[in-house]
C-alpha cells in the first residue's frame, strides 16, 4: 500500500469515527428528549399537582357523586403507563431520521462537516406531534372505555355519562393541548442542544484531521 492509499485509508476511517460520534449524541439527545416527555407524564411527586385526578374530582364534587379513589388511581396510573410505552416507539423514528442525514454526508471540500438544520429537525418534529396527537387521542379513548368502573354503584347511568362527557371534553381539549404545547417547548431545547453538539462533533473532526501526524503524509506528497 502506497502512502497516499494509506492517507485515503485514514481519511475514511477518520470519517466512520466522525459519524459514529454524531450518532451516538444523536442517540443521547433523543433520549434525554424521550426523558423529559416521560416527565410530563408520569404521575407528580404531590397528589395536588395531578391534573388529571384533580380534573375528575372537582367534577365529581360539582356534581355531588363520590368515587372509587383506589380505582381512579389505577385507571390513571395505566393511562399514564400505557402512554408512555407508546410514545416510547417515537425514539428509534427520531434517531432513524437524523442518522440517515449522517450516513449520506460524503465530504466534497476538505473543509466540510455534518450539519442538521432546524428545518430539517422540523420534518421529524412534525411527525412528533403527529404521532403523540394520534397516540395520546388513542390512549384518552382507552380511558374513556373504563370510566365507569370509578363510580359507586348507586351512581345512575345518567350522572356517570355526564361526568364522562365532560372529562373526556378536558382530557381532549384543555390537556392534550398544554400536553403538545410542553412536548414542543421540549423540543425545542434539545433542537438547539442538538445542533451544537453536531457543530462541535465538526470542529473535533477537522482539527484532528487538520493536526493529526496520521495526515502529515498527504502534506509530503503534495510537494
Amino acid at each position: 500500500m502506497t502512502d497516499q492509499e494509506m492517507i485515503e485509508q485514514f481519511k475514511k476511517e477518520h470519517l466512520q469515527t466522525y459519524k459514529k460520534a454524531i450518532k451516538e449524541t444523536v442517540r443521547n439527545n433523543t433520549e434525554g428528549l424521550m426523558n423529559d416527555i416521560f416527565s410530563l407524564i408520569k404521575k407528580p411527586p404531590l397528589d395536588s399537582m395531578d391534573m388529571i385526578k384533580n380534573k375528575l374530582l372537582s367534577l365529581a364534587k360539582k356534581e355531588q357523586l363520590i368515587l372509587d379513589t383506589e380505582t381512579l388511581n389505577q385507571l390513571i396510573e395505566e393511562f399514564r403507563r400505557e402512554l408512555r410505552k407508546n410514545l416510547s416507539n417515537f425514539k428509534n423514528i427520531r434517531i432513524d431520521f437524523i442518522n440517515e442525514i449522517v450516513e449520506s454526508f460524503n465530504p466534497e471540500r476538505e473543509t466540510q462537516i455534518i450539519s442538521i438544520t432546524q428545518k430539517e429537525l422540523n420534518k421529524v418534529n412534525k411527525l412528533l406531534k403527529n404521532y403523540v396527537k394520534e397516540q395520546v387521542s388513542k390512549d384518552i379513548d382507552n380511558l374513556k372505555t373504563n370510566l365507569n368502573t370509578i363510580y359507586k354503584k348507586e351512581t345512575s347511568m345518567d350522572q356517570r355519562q355526564d361526568l364522562n362527557k365532560q372529562f373526556m371534553k378536558y382530557m381532549n381539549g384543555s390537556y392534550q393541548k398544554q400536553l403538545l404545547e410542553n412536548i414542543n417547548m421540549k423540543t425545542m431545547i434539545k433542537d438547539r442542544t442538538l445542533i451544537s453538539g453536531i457543530n462541535e462533533q465538526g470542529e473535533r473532526y477537522l482539527f484532528t484531521k487538520n493536526n493529526s501526524h496520521l495526515f502529515e503524509v498527504t502534506k509530503n506528497c503534495k510537494k
